[in-house]
């Protein structure tokens, strides 16, 4: 089977039977076009593991990679050529043959300081509905940007301050409003009932009154950021590593962030506790300091 046919395939079977995300399929189609530009013209049965690790330096080195994104390209021809090993196309994986590991410095999650946090909000404000609510679920829900653009009124519950969020692999959660302040703030945004059969399904919408794009909340946050005066560049991720921190170091019980946020696994949800112990730490040693300075 030709490299071409091969990814064709595999992508064509990430959208219709795995139904994963845009995005992640986004991402799959670079890492496949990056594929085949590399082996341009071979088949599956000539990708031997060595070839792999020379490939594998090939994106570290020439194209100058990232390593998380490098370790991204691999996997994903890692799935592809786990799923062709069992349908019998080849052999075994080539993966199976190379200890093919990349390395990724550990790098701990960004978040929003208090006078941050409080910086977005006091401009939210002044903001556009849409950006005002945008900000607040993204700082009391920790939802995903993209998951935020995809919500839609069905599934917000605003007698049980509620909200059914469909995330990554098409896995369903809830999450709660916090106050009745943000039940309030959807329920005037969304308006009368008798009027929401004229309006588009999608709980956000642009200027246009068309639903917004996860690339128009992104730009929200960013404008929100700027109005504010802060130094360094805000994205509403930062906004939900900061909600799952917050939360954590509030004693909110690690199993119910990994609920929260929609990890699959309990280690994704672990790196904030890195950060918690950190604010923990600074903690410690300014009060330890005052401890000094009022001894002294």
């Amino acid at each position: 089977m030709k490299i071409e046919t091969m990814c064709a395939n595999f992508r064509d079977y990430c959208e219709r039977e795995r139904h994963l995300a845009t995005n992640t399929l986004a991402a799959y189609d670079q890492d496949l076009a990056e594929f085949r530009r590399y082996f341009e013209g071979r088949c599956a049965a000539e990708i031997t593991g060595d070839a792999l690790v020379a490939y594998s330096r090939y994106l570290l080195s020439e194209r100058g990679l990232a390593p998380a994104t490098a370790k991204r390209r691999l996997a994903c021809l890692k799935a592809m050529f786990s799923r062709l090993a069992r349908q019998g196309e080849i052999p075994a994986t080539p993966f199976a043959s190379v200890d093919l590991r990349i390395r990724i410095p550990g790098r701990l999650p960004r978040c929003l300081t208090a006078a941050e946090m409080k910086g977005i909000l006091k401009e939210a404000q002044n903001a556009s509905p849409t950006a005002r609510l945008t900000a607040a679920l993204l700082l009391s829900t920790g939802v995903r940007v993209s998951e935020l653009a995809a919500l839609r009124l069905q599934d917000i519950d605003l007698d049980q301050r509620s909200i059914r969020i469909v995330g990554k692999g098409n896995r369903e959660r809830q999450v709660f409003l916090p106050n009745d302040g943000i039940a309030l703030a959807i329920e005037k945004y969304i308006g009368a009932p008798e009027s929401r059969a004229a309006r588009p399904d999608k709980l956000l919408l642009n200027t246009r009154q068309q639903p917004a794009s996860p690339a128009s909340l992104r730009l929200y946050i960013k404008t929100l950021a700027e109005k504010a005066g802060l130094a360094r560049r805000i994205t509403p991720h930062m906004l939900r590593h900061t909600t799952a921190t917050t939360l954590l170091e509030a004693g909110v019980d690690i199993r119910f962030v990994q609920r929260l946020l929609g990890h699959q696994s309990i280690a994704t949800t672990q790196i904030y506790t890195h950060v918690s112990d950190r604010a923990l730490k600074a903690a410690i040693v300014r009060a330890n300091v005052c401890c000094l300075e009022e001894a002294a």
